[in-house]
Order: structure tokens, then sequence, then C-alpha cells
């Protein structure tokens, strides 16, 4: 669906169709993604008791508007939209960059649950991948599945061809990808390149730049510590193999939880869990929000 707001048009994608008498979960896609995050979880237990929404932020996906620089003021579109959804009290889940919205969000309103994967705070972005970000998007990208994916899904992933946002592989011929990208020449292992599309695809926006603008608003990411100190209803996912946001049980977000409680170790998976081990982030995700009242 579409919002007009003051200064957006935003796109809000409904995994199914909204009803405004279920409770509603909303998916904040990680740095220089979109709603198409998304669909890559199968959340389909929870559709009966459940809006399951995944918010297009700006410069992200189909969602029109000025550039959001900061992580405040993702969470102030945010904020506009629920109010225009009339949602109150949602489930909020970010990924990566998203987990930071989503927790900075989460000091603003009223909320059920939040819960933030593989995220680190502070979330201090390096400069290669700063660098990276603003002038190759390909670089960048092959930067986060370095470090980022740990394993190939057990079950090869099924995508449509070449579509929206130029999101697609024509094909392979000797090493040659067409890619989201452009053309490219892949010598080690051009399989491997066809394995990761699934994922690679999501970074492909219209707005080239929008990875390096959300990375650089990591590092200026800071609660207060009264933020802190009243963080209440969070549980995080962290990935044993994540060297992108790696887990620190010393963290000054972590030290009033309850670590068995609110703090969930998804064991031999990178940063992102739903391309490397979708059934067991799905499972993660589906015990959690069932329990939302």
């Amino acid at each position: 669906m579409q919002l007009n707001l003051q200064n957006y048009k935003a796109n809000i994608y409904e995994k199914y169709p909204f009803d405004d008498s279920k409770h509603s979960v909303i998916f904040l896609p990680g740095a220089g993604m979109d709603h198409r995050t998304l669909s890559m979880f199968d959340l389909s237990e929870l559709k009966d008791r459940f809006n399951i929404l995944s918010f297009d932020l700006p410069g992200h996906g189909y969602t029109s508007g000025p550039i959001a620089n900061s992580i405040s003021d993702h969470s102030s579109f945010c904020i506009e939209a629920l109010n225009k959804l009339e949602i109150k009290k949602p489930t909020l889940i970010g990924h990566s960059w998203g987990g930071l919205v989503a927790l900075d969000l989460s000091t603003k309103i009223e909320h059920k649950m939040t819960i933030c994967m593989n995220i680190a705070y502070p979330f201090m972005v390096g400069d290669m991948l700063l660098d990276y970000a603003k002038g190759n998007l390909d670089q960048a990208v092959e930067f986060l599945m370095k470090y980022g994916i740990y394993k190939f899904p057990e079950t090869e992933i099924k995508t449509k061809g070449f579509g929206t946002m130029g999101s697609g592989f024509y094909g392979r011929k000797k090493g040659e990808i067409k890619s989201p990208y452009g053309t490219k020449v892949v010598e080690d292992d051009p399989d491997r390149e066809i394995k990761l599309y699934p994922i690679k695809r999501l970074f492909n926006q219209s707005e080239k730049e929008i990875s390096s603008i959300d990375l650089k608003s990591c590092n200026s990411f800071r609660l207060s510590d009264e933020q802190i100190s009243n963080l209440k209803n969070i549980k995080y996912i962290f990935s044993e193999k994540d060297k992108l946001a790696r887990y620190n049980p010393d963290n000054v977000l972590l030290k009033d939880l309850n670590h068995d409680e609110d703090i969930i170790m998804l064991d031999d998976v990178g940063h992102f869990p739903f391309f490397e081990s979708p059934d067991g982030i799905n499972k993660v995700l589906t015990d959690l929000i069932s329990k939302v009242d």
C-alpha cells in the first residue's frame, strides 16, 4: 500500500492483507535494503493473529521523497507512517541498521516488543566499507558478503528473473555474469555469484548512494543514558559467526537484561540468518511474536 505523508509517498509492504483489527508487526530492513527482505521470511504461522508489514524507509524501495540522513529521521518517518495507519503499540523487528532504527523508535513510542537482529552498539562502520558504499556498490556488497555470510542455505533460494529496479540476472556465459550492477567477469567462482544473488539483489536501489548514507548514520547513532536506562521489552538476536556485528556480553544495552530470556544466539550462522538459515530464524521470530498479547 502507498501512504501520503507530509514529505513522502511511503511504500508499506503487506506480507498478508492488512486487517486493522489485528496487532501489527513492523519489519525494518538493514542498510541499503528494502521491503523485499521480508519476502525471505516465512511467518505464515502468525498471519491469523498479526499483520506483518515492512516499511520502505526514505531512499529505499518504492518510497519517494527526501533522503533521511540520521537514524532519528528514519524514526520520525516511521512514527508518521504508524500514525497514518492508526497502528498502536506495534511489535518492531529490525535487522542490522534497521535494528538501530527499531531501537531508537522503541524509545519514542509505546510498543509491545522490539526485536533487534544482528546489531552492534555503537555500530562503527570502517572507512573501507564506507568508501566502497559511496563509490562502488558492487564492491560494498561483496565486502558485506565476504564478512557477513558464513554459509549458504541448504536449500537453494529461488528468485524471479529480471524485474523491478533492475533486480535480476539475465544469464551467465563462461564466467560472465549480468547482474543488477552491470556485466562483469567472475573468474574465480561464478556459481558462488549465482548463489548469492537472492541476497545481493536486495541492495539494488534507485538511490545508488543509499547504502553509504545508511552506514554513515550507524557511526553517529547514540542513545542518551536516560534512553538506555528506560529501554524495555527489547529482545536481541545475535549470530555466532557474525563478523559484522559481533556479540559483546558487556555491551551497555545488555547490562540489565535477563540474558537467558532476552538474548538469543543463533548457532553456526552469520550476519544474514534469513538467507543462511531461514528455518532457524523463522522459528525464533514465530516463537517470540506468538507470545505478544
